[in-house]
Formats: structure tokens, C-alpha cells, sequence
């Protein structure tokens, strides 16, 4: 590094230490002192890593499905219970997490090709904001949830399952980011299926590892039931209420006890929209982050956006 370059490194570091107290820069010299900040660095240079393969198989995924990221032959259609029930056809856009970061968004955005608002009356005045929908994890959540909400052993014992899993991100951040031997994709549209084939073709992963199964998870009792993490995405857009109501009773006969569930909505708030909560109230009990430590490899605005629930079957 010249010298002109580490003077401005110092300058960058002495500009974050003096918004710090004593305490807070005491902290600091501990954790440069004794090295530690050496295995932080290593974690989030992996975590990066990671990221970049990811965001190669994002960039692969949209050559193959639109925009939208919906596929023609699917059944989606806005919920009429629960938190997402204001949900319409006309004021609700798909914009896919895992596809699209914030920044990627705000691009298309600028490009005309994505809009915030519609129209209420057709008068160009009156608008109102769209709301946007993902159906798959952004890259940051499931790196969270991996490093940080999940327990730290998940070895080769361990078998992961993701229901409706689409186009398979959350199963290759699961092969990237853990070293789970089973890792299970259920998913019941069959050119969703055939997308995360050529994916793991075109990037070499262990078809020994991930392995995706085109079927409706109420037929998959097995799968489920040997499970230790299961992933849930809420269901709400693909399947009626009544039909809601009996994947959830189907989970809680299902899954084993001592498993994790990981989901993106508050499992209470969402049986009670389905009048089921009372029913399923002594199933699940609501966990902390594993492995809050490794909080450190997030940005804090990143942070912000992320919201996960971790529940162990009781």
C-alpha cells in the first residue's frame, strides 16, 4: 500500500472512531488487540464469496423466467385473510428478492421498466403507492438466516428442507453456507423444477446434496417428518384459505419434535388470520438467533429489512 493510500485508511478509521466514547473505543482496541477481529474477517470475506456466486446464479435465473419472475402457469391469487389481505391484483407487484436487490429495484425503476404507483381514478394526479411482493428470500436474509438465526452445527447429519422452494435460491444458499449433506427442495410447479436442474448443472452442485422434488408437500409426509430445518415461506398467494388452514394442521402433525421452522412471518399473527391459532397454540415455541455474534458481518441498515422467526417444535 503506498503511503498516500494508508493515509487515507486512517483517515476513514479515525472518522468512524470519533463518533465512539471511551467505552465503545476500549471495546475497539480489545478486539484488534487480541486478533479476534482476524476470524470476523475470514467469516465475512467467506460471506462474500458466497455472495458472488449467488449473485451469479441470480443473473442466470433471470435469462430464463420474466421480470416479474412469475411463471404463466401459476396459480397465484391475492389472500383474502391475514396481514397480506390488502393485497389486489391491481395494486400489488412481484419484484423477487433473491432476483432483485433494493438497488436493482431503484434501477428499474429509473429504466420505466418496474413502477411504484398506479392510478386510483386514471386521472395521472392521483396515485397511490404499489405494493411490493417478494416470493423468495433476498440474498441478505438467507445469508442471516444461515449465520445468524440458525444453530452453528448443521453438519452432515442434519437434513434441510425448503417448502415451495421455486427456483431453488434458498437451497443453494443452504449449499453454500452450510455443511448440511441433505438438503431438500419440495416444489410443486414442475418448470420451476426443471429451472433449478439447469441451475445446478450450470453450476455444478452436488446433485448428491440438494436434491428437488416436484410434488405437493402434503404428499411428502416422509421428507418432512426427518427434517431438522424446514423452511416455510408464507403460503398465502398460492394456495386458498381452506387449504391454508390444512398445511398448517399437516405441519404440526408432521414435523418432528426438536426441529427448527423458519419463516418470514409471525406464525401466531398468521393462524390467527386462519382462525386455527387456538388449535396449534402448544406446537411451536419462539427462539432467539443461534448465533448472534456473527451480527457483525451485516451492515446494520441491512439489518433493518430482515424479518425472520425462529420456532422450535415443541
Amino acid at each position: 500500500m503506498s503511503e498516500d493510500g494508508f493515509q487515507s485508511v486512517k483517515t476513514r478509521i479515525l472518522k468512524i472512531f470519533q463518533d465512539l466514547d471511551e467505552g465503545e473505543l476500549s471495546e475497539i482496541k480489545d478486539w484488534i488487540c487480541n486478533q479476534s477481529y482476524q476470524k470476523d474477517l475470514e467469516n465475512m470475506r467467506k460471506l462474500n464469496e458466497t455472495d458472488n456466486k449467488l449473485v451469479k446464479i441470480g443473473k442466470a435465473i433471470k435469462k430464463i423466467v420474466p421480470l416479474s419472475a412469475e411463471l404463466p402457469d401459476e396459480n397465484i391469487a391475492p389472500p383474502t385473510a391475514g396481514d397480506q389481505s390488502d393485497c389486489t391484483v391491481a395494486n400489488t407487484c412481484h419484484v423477487d428478492g433473491f432476483l432483485y436487490d433494493d438497488d436493482e429495484t431503484e434501477q428499474l425503476v429509473k429504466k420505466g421498466l418496474l413502477k411504484r404507483y398506479y392510478c386510483l381514478d386514471c386521472h395521472s394526479r392521483n396515485i397511490k403507492d404499489l405494493i411490493f411482493i417478494s416470493h423468495s428470500m433476498s440474498r441478505i436474509t438467507m445469508q442471516y438466516t444461515f449465520k445468524v438465526l440458525l444453530p452453528r452445527d448443521l453438519d452432515k447429519k442434519k437434513q434441510i428442507l425448503d417448502v415451495g422452494s421455486r427456483f431453488g435460491n434458498i437451497l443453494y444458499g443452504a449449499y453454500y453456507l452450510t455443511n448440511a449433506s441433505h438438503i431438500i427442495g419440495v416444489e410443486i410447479n414442475q418448470k420451476f423444477c426443471d429451472i433449478q436442474k439447469q441451475i445446478m448443472s450450470k453450476f455444478s452442485i452436488d446433485s448428491n446434496r440438494v436434491k428437488m422434488i416436484n410434488s405437493d408437500i402434503m404428499e411428502c409426509q416422509d421428507i418432512i417428518s426427518n427434517s431438522d430445518i424446514i423452511i416455510l415461506n408464507a403460503l398465502d398467494f398460492f394456495v386458498d384459505t381452506e387449504q391454508h388452514r390444512q398445511i398448517w394442521k399437516f405441519c404440526k402433525k408432521s414435523f418432528k419434535k426438536g426441529s427448527y421452522l423458519v419463516t418470514t412471518r409471525c406464525v401466531t399473527e398468521l393462524l390467527e388470520s386462519l382462525n386455527i391459532c387456538e388449535e396449534l397454540s402448544d406446537w411451536l415455541t419462539i427462539c432467539k438467533p443461534c448465533q448472534l455474534e456473527n451480527e457483525i458481518l451485516f451492515d446494520t441498515d441491512d439489518l433493518v429489512d430482515i424479518e425472520l422467526f425462529l420456532y422450535i417444535v415443541n
